[in-house]
């Protein structure tokens, strides 16, 4: 006689997900959670260091458009899904100069982002709006790993293997899965720092 148990499929996702990533031959990558995000600390060394990088967002369905929440060194902004929607689907593209110094093009490394999930600016709104659960990275077009976030407040960190910056390269980290806000909203994300250029 063989007994069955009731699924409840909202914990059975995530690990389809999970399962069908790593049949794609895609490694899934964990980010560590870090030291607790301040204003007073944002900025410091990163690939900005070497140079300037900028972010187009490009949401499901929708238009490109350039945003600079994203890297602006301030956890009193962020980048909100537009309303009525969760931001599954959506891409930003991290956007390496056209045009690279001679002794940077091909020789700067990005190894790593950091990102500070959902809207930091207060509790509330942290809890209000949705936060980033999964993401597929991709170098140029090309995917090479999925993360997956904590829904958490602090700080995030995932390293990968370098890739060497030409000019006119891109990243492009597509948002899979997300926590839903308490109200309802889509998903967010305050910062997103990459690192690199030491």
């Amino acid at each position: 006689m063989s007994t069955f148990r009731r699924v409840n499929l909202r914990h059975l996702i995530p690990v389809l997900f999970l399962v069908a990533s790593a049949q794609a031959g895609l490694p899934v990558l964990k980010a560590k959670v870090e030291e607790p995000a301040l204003q007073e600390t944002m900025g410091g060394c990163s690939l900005k260091c070497a140079f300037k990088w900028g972010v187009e967002l490009q949401p499901a369905g929708g238009k490109t458009q350039t945003i600079k929440v994203l890297n602006d060194e301030s956890a009193e902004t962020a980048w909100v899904a537009d309303a009525g929607t969760t931001g599954v689907g959506t891409k930003l593209r991290l956007v390496f100069p056209k045009k690279l110094r001679p002794e940077m093009d091909g020789n700067t490394p990005l190894y790593g982002l950091d990102l500070i999930n959902g809207v930091w600016k207060t509790e509330r709104e942290w809890e209000a709006h949705g936060r980033v659960k999964r993401v597929r990275l991709s170098y140029n077009g090309k995917a090479f790993c999925e993360v997956t976030f904590a829904d958490n407040r602090r700080w995030q960190r995932v390293t990968f293997e370098d890739f060497m910056v030409k000019s006119g390269d891109s990243m492009t980290m597509e948002i899979l899965e997300i926590y839903p806000g308490a109200n309802g909203a889509g998903a967010a994300i305050t910062e997103v720092v990459l690192q690199g250029a030491h």
